[in-house]
């Protein structure tokens, strides 16, 4: 989520959706609110949905598995991969 440089206001064109695992262990808290704060500073018409108690990896159905075999902290989470698809679709639907 660290981003390379920091968009200027008008420079974020496109809707955004980001769909975060709270637990996700590979973003920071601090990289959380230092992305919202430049898409707020670049005016971006964005949406930010932090599942709570997901992991890094929690739309993978082979999250668990490979957490496992690697010894990393990902996880698949049925609800937030269900909710986030969802927020996906809306969307769409709401603009393309």
């Amino acid at each position: 989520m660290d981003s390379f440089f920091s968009p200027s206001p008008g420079d974020v064109k496109a809707k955004v959706l980001v769909c975060h695992g709270e637990a996700d262990e590979f973003i920071s808290k601090e990289a959380v609110e230092q992305f919202k704060s430049e898409m707020d500073t670049a005016g971006a018409d964005y949406e930010f949905i932090s599942y709570q108690g997901a992991f890094h990896g929690f739309s993978n159905p082979a999250a668990d598995e490979r957490g496992r075999k690697f010894n990393i902290p990902l996880a698949y989470n049925e609800s937030a991969d269900r909710n986030s698809w969802q927020s996906m679709k809306d969307l769409f639907e709401k603009n393309l």
